[in-house]
């Protein structure tokens, strides 16, 4: 009697080692499952974090067009970091100038507002303003006549200097 107990406890403990590793290998299946779909999810949101980006620069070089076709191209609080870059390429090293981009310590963010990143930095954002707008200062209306294309053409900055 005692042989055969030992026996059927023997044969449930083999069945259990049996039942334990096609447990583990089903595990190791769906852990391999798992794996692919969590990439397929990461390469997906990483596509369509690249797909937004690339919408938005396109939305900002439209608006900046629109506004230099129409003779109304001028920087204002409420426009994007990235539109302002559109709207005129040295609207960057305006920005720059007053910290605000253009380094590692000092980026913002393109999405913001001119008005929330002057805020963030404790700088006038009329004074920025200001200083983006003589970017167009005897250049709206010159169109294609002055040889640049909708009337943007490179303009000599002075020095911009910060009192802290």
């Amino acid at each position: 009697m005692g042989t055969a107990l030992t026996i059927v406890a023997l044969l449930i403990g083999l069945a259990g080692l049996v039942y334990a590793w096609l447990v583990r290998q089903d595990l190791d299946k769906a852990t391999r499952r798992l794996d692919r779909y969590n990439r397929a999810l990461y390469d997906a949101g990483d596509q369509m974090r690249k797909l937004e980006e690339r919408q938005a620069a396109a939305v900002a070089e439209l608006r900046a067009e629109i506004a230099r076709s129409s003779g109304k191209a001028s920087f204002h609080p409420a426009m994007s970091v990235r539109e302002s870059y559109a709207l005129h390429p040295q609207a960057q090293e305006i920005l720059a100038a007053y910290h605000m981009g253009g380094c590692s310590s000092c980026a913002v963010e393109l999405d913001d507002t001119i008005a929330q990143v002057c805020a963030n930095a404790g700088v006038d954002v009329g004074q920025v303003i200001g200083d983006l707008n003589t970017l167009f200062a005897g250049q709206l209306g010159a169109g294609h006549a002055n040889g640049h294309a909708n009337g943007i053409q490179r303009v000599r900055l002075p020095n911009l200097s910060l009192e802290l």
